[in-house]
């Protein structure tokens, strides 16, 4: 049997999109199934990752993320724009406006271009979205030009996107990273291990390497 790595995300992380940048680089030459389980973040939780976890950030905190995911970008040859702390919170607050939860219409769109055929080229394209354009992409227009740029219609995409089976596979995907207590995104869940974050991409080749 394949074994199978699962990883969870949401796009509005660097260090999520530079984790399964590195992973998918590395995971290329292995037999190995790596099954993307994009979240949301409920907006009962708070907007941020630390809240979907529970835990508060120090002032500081955010500021030194920054500064380690530029380190790992240039080190690895990953474009990374960063927005402004102020353009962060004038999305939350539009996405507390909203009637999705924050990350629910991007990780909607993924399970449905699963179901198209076009998975992994919208994943890529919604996190390049993100991070080299610097987009919102809980946004409808953002959504629909990755769509375009992944090679999918972007109306059948956010049709199929709104439909009770991608809603209901989002909301799974949260389930299952809650009951695997994963501490934050990315975290890549192998064989009951967990490897949480961009840093931790080796460790978890080493496991796979080990198992097969």
């Amino acid at each position: 049997m394949i074994p199978r790595v699962v990883s969870y995300t949401i796009y509005h992380s660097p260090n999520a999109y530079l984790g399964i940048v590195l992973a998918n680089r590395t995971l290329a030459g292995i037999p190995v199934v790596h099954e993307r389980r994009p979240i949301l973040v409920p907006r009962a939780r708070g907007v941020r990752v630390a809240d979907l976890v529970g835990a508060r950030e120090p002032p500081s905190r955010p500021a030194y993320h920054r500064e380690d995911c530029a380190r790992w970008a240039k080190r690895a040859g990953i474009p990374l724009h960063f927005v402004e702390p102020a353009e962060f919170e004038r999305r939350a607050a539009r996405w507390a406006q909203s009637s999705l939860e924050r990350e629910e219409l991007p990780a909607r769109a993924y399970y449905a271009a699963e179901a198209m055929g076009g998975a992994a080229e919208l994943d890529r394209a919604l996190f390049e979205v993100a991070w080299i354009h610097r987009e919102d992409v809980n946004d409808e227009r953002v959504v629909r030009d990755a769509a375009r740029a992944a090679g999918l219609d972007p109306h059948a995409l956010l049709e199929r996107a709104m439909e009770e089976d991608s809603g209901r596979r989002v909301r799974a995907a949260l389930e299952a990273f809650d009951a695997a207590q994963c501490p934050g995104v990315p975290t890549f869940v192998f064989d009951d291990q967990r490897f949480w974050g961009k840093d931790r991409v080796e460790d978890l080749v080493e496991a796979i390497r080990a198992a097969l």
